[in-house]
């Protein structure tokens, strides 16, 4: 392949690396920033703070060095089907699945 055709395709240094954002995964981002945003937006900036660094804490404790796509898998079997219906619309409603052996 040519110099050209190789800069059409993004290698990342490991098939782990994820992107971040502020230096935070995005399932530990999202939680956090919503504490966040909800503590500067009711004036309660110390309170926001620390729901943010407990919801951190709990999404960091929940993975326990698993990745990312661990976190999702476990929403996606545990949580209600009419919650998920938008974001999980390309696979089957967790209740319909069956083992195979």
């Amino acid at each position: 392949m040519t110099d050209g055709e190789l800069k059409k395709y993004r290698f990342p240094a490991t098939l782990s690396n994820q992107t971040r954002w502020f230096g935070l995964y995005l399932d530990e981002l999202l939680p956090t920033a919503t504490c966040l945003g909800w503590g500067l937006l009711t004036g309660k900036q110390l309170f926001g703070l620390g729901a943010a660094i407990l919801s951190f804490w709990a999404v960091k404790r929940l993975k326990k060095g698993r990745g990312s796509t661990w976190l999702r898998d476990l929403i996606y079997w545990y949580m209600p089907t009419a919650i998920l219906r938008g974001v999980f619309h390309s696979v089957p409603d967790s209740c319909f699945r069956q083992w195979v052996k």
